[in-house]
C-alpha cells in the first residue's frame, strides 16, 4: 500500500526520511585519505517514517528505527543502512499497514509524540511498541539499539547491520513508563555509560510512578544488578547521567512525564515545572545497593539533555554539559491546540556550562563556560568515569528563540581554550552528532580523530568528515561522500575493532 509523504514539519529539510536500505562499498573519498590506522565502525540510529500509524498520524517516536553504519578499515570505508527489525516493525511489515495507536497521538499537533501507552487489541497484544530509534552503542561484541521507552534493547550485527533480536538480558531489566506486554519487554534509557576496561554497562529506567528510577549495572556476560531509587524526589525524564570514578550521578530535573495528562486528553505527555528543585543522586558505582547521597541544589531552572563528562578534584565535583534555558520540547504554555512546532533547536538554546558541587558542604553553583550555542557533546569514551580533559561538541549561533548548528568545537576543559571549524555557513545542511575514534587503542585521552556526519539535504548528498584532533582548524583530513542525503539520526557511537 502506498502513502503520500506527509506535509508536516517533521518531514521537511533535514528531517526528510531516508526510506531505503543502501549498501555503498568502497565509498568515494573526494578529499584527503582515510587514516589507515582507523579500524572500526561508526553507528547511528534515528526515526524513519515508513507508513502512518493506525490513527493516520506520524509522531516522531512512532517511526521505525533505521541504523546507519560506516565501517573503516585500512583506508577503506563501507556504508550500510538497515531498518531495525523490532517486533513492531515485523508485525506492521507483515500487515503492510500501521497497527498501533498511541494515547499521545491523534491530536494532529505538537502533542503527538508516541511516548504514551499503546491501545492494545488482539493484534498488538504481546508485541512491544519500541522502535529503537534514539541511540546505538557497542556492548559485548554487538551493537545495541535503544528506544529509551517502549521496548527492549535490540542487538545488531556490527558488520551486516542485520537485526539479531532482543538482547537475552532484557528480562532482567525493569519496566519503564509502560507496563510490559511480553516476557523481556523492558526498557533501557537512551544514554548508558560503560567502563572501557571491564565492559560493564551503567544504565537505568525511569517512569512516572514510584519508584521513579531504577539503576541497572549490566555485565558483558549478561548478569544484571538493579536498584530502585525509592527515595527519589519526583518523576523526571532521566535521559542522561554523568559517571565518575566513584558515582553514577543521576540528575532529577523539573522536566516531567505524565501518562495521566495524556489520558485526560488535554495536554501532551511532558511538563516543565520550575518550582521543582534540581536534585542530584550520587549512587556508589562499586555498590549500587549502598547509601545514595542526595543533593538538593539551589540551581536556577535549567535543563541538561546530554551530559559531556565530570571531574572530581580538590573536593569539588564538576558536571559539564550543554545547559539549556529550558527543555527543547513543546509544552502547553508554548502553543495552542492545532499548532505545529519545528523540532528541538527552535524553542530553546544551550551553552556549554558547568554545575559544581562542593562535596563537603553540598553547596552548588552554575556557570556558563562559553557564549557559543552547544549541543550533542561527546568525549573519548575510553575515559568514561575516569575524569576527562577534552570535550567535543556541535556548535552554532543563536537563532530567534533557538539556535542553528554549524560547527565542530573541541574544548580543553582544563584551560577552556577552543578549536573551532565551521562546517557550513548559509547552506542548507544538518551537522549531526560526531564521534571520537582513538588514533591507537592505547593513545592518550583525546588523541585521535573526530568523525562528523553532514547531511546536505538540499543537494541530496551526504558526507562524513574526518578531523585530526591535533588541529581541527586545518579542516578535515578526508571527506567521504555518499550519493544521498543522510537521514536524521540523533545519536551513535564508535566501536573499535582493534
Amino acid at each position: 500500500m502506498g502513502y503520500p509523504l506527509p506535509d508536516e514539519v517533521a518531514f521537511k529539510g533535514p528531517f526528510a526520511p531516508m526510506r531505503f536500505e543502501a549498501t555503498v562499498e568502497e565509498c568515494i573519498v573526494s578529499q584527503g585519505e582515510i587514516p589507515k590506522e582507523l579500524s572500526g565502525g561508526f553507528y547511528r540510529t534515528g526515526p524513519t517514517w515508513k507508513r502512518p500509524t493506525k490513527q493516520g498520524t506520524n509522531p516522531l517516536l512512532s517511526m521505525d528505527g533505521m541504523v546507519q553504519g560506516l565501517v573503516l578499515d585500512n583506508g577503506r570505508a563501507d556504508f550500510r543502512n538497515r531498518w531495525i527489525r523490532t517486533p513492531k516493525y515485523v508485525l506492521e511489515e507483515g500487515r503492510q499497514h500501521g497497527v498501533f495507536e498511541w494515547l499521545d497521538s491523534g491530536f494532529g499537533d505538537w502533542r503527538d509524540f508516541a511516548y504514551g501507552d499503546v491501545t492494545r487489541d488482539a493484534l498488538t497484544c504481546g508485541v512491544p511498541q519500541g522502535t529503537n530509534n534514539i541511540n546505538i552503542f557497542p556492548f559485548a561484541g554487538e551493537v545495541v539499539a535503544l528506544s529509551e521507552q517502549g521496548g527492549p534493547p535490540i542487538a545488531l550485527d556490527p558488520i551486516t547491520l542485520d537485526t539479531k533480536g532482543i538482547v537475552p538480558w532484557s528480562s532482567k531489566l525493569s519496566a519503564g513508563v509502560h507496563l510490559p506486554t511480553a516476557f523481556g519487554d523492558a526498557d533501557l534509557a537512551a544514554h548508558p555509560k560503560w567502563d572501557h576496561e571491564t565492559g560493564t554497562l551503567y544504565g537505568w529506567n525511569y517512569r512516572d510512578v514510584a519508584p521513579y528510577v531504577t539503576i541497572h549495572v549490566i555485565n558483558p556476560d549478561g548478569r544484571v544488578e538493579s536498584r530502585d531509587l525509592d527515595d527519589a524526589p519526583y518523576n523526571t525524564v532521566a535521559h542522561d547521567i554523568w559517571l565518575t570514578p566513584e558515582w553514577i550521578v543521576m540528575p532529577f530535573q523539573p522536566f516531567t512525564i505524565s501518562q495521566q495528562q495524556v489520558r485526560e486528553r488535554q495536554v501532551g505527555i511532558w511538563g516543565w515545572d520550575e518550582t521543582l528543585p534540581i536534585t542530584l543522586a550520587l549512587i556508589p558505582r562499586d555498590d549500587i545497593q549502598g547509601k545514595v547521597r542526595w543533593i538538593k541544589t539551589d540551581l536556577p531552572p535549567q535543563y541538561v539533555m546530554h551530559t559531556m563528562s565530570a571531574n572530581v578534584e580538590n573536593g569539588k565535583l564538576t558536571l559539564d554539559a550543554p545547559v539549556f534555558n529550558r527543555p527543547p520540547f513543546p509544552f502547553e504554555q508554548d502553543l495552542k491546540v492545532g499548532e505545529e512546532v519545528a523540532l528541538f533547536f527552535s524553542v530553546a538554546k544551550s551553552f556549554l556550562g558547568r554545575w559544581t558541587v562542593d562535596l563537603a558542604t553540598g553547596a552548588t553553583s552554575s556557570e556558563q563556560l562559553s557564549d557559543r550555542p552547544s549541543e550533542l557533546p561527546k568525549v573519548d569514551e575510553r575515559f568514561y568515569g575516569k575524569g576527562y580533559r577534552f570535550g567535543f561538541q556541535v556548535g552554532g549561533v543563536v537563532k530567534r528563540k533557538g539556535m542553528s548548528m554549524n560547527s565542530l568545537v573541541v574544548t580543553d576543559m582544563h584551560t577552556m581554550s577552543e578549536q573551532v571549524y565551521q562546517i557550513r555557513s548559509g547552506e542548507p545542511a544538518a551537522v549531526l552528532e560526531a564521534t571520537f575514534a582513538p588514533r591507537r587503542p592505547d593513545s592518550p585521552e583525546g588523541d585521535g580523530y573526530i568523525i562528523v556526519p553532514v547531511s546536505w539535504w538540499a543537494d541530496k548528498r551526504g558526507q562524513y568528515l574526518i578531523f585530526d584532533t591535533d588541529d581541527i582548524t586545518k579542516g578535515p583530513v578526508c571527506t567521504i561522500d555518499l550519493p544521498f542525503a543522510l537521514g536524521w539520526t540523533p545519536h551513535g557511537h564508535w566501536s573499535d575493532f582493534r
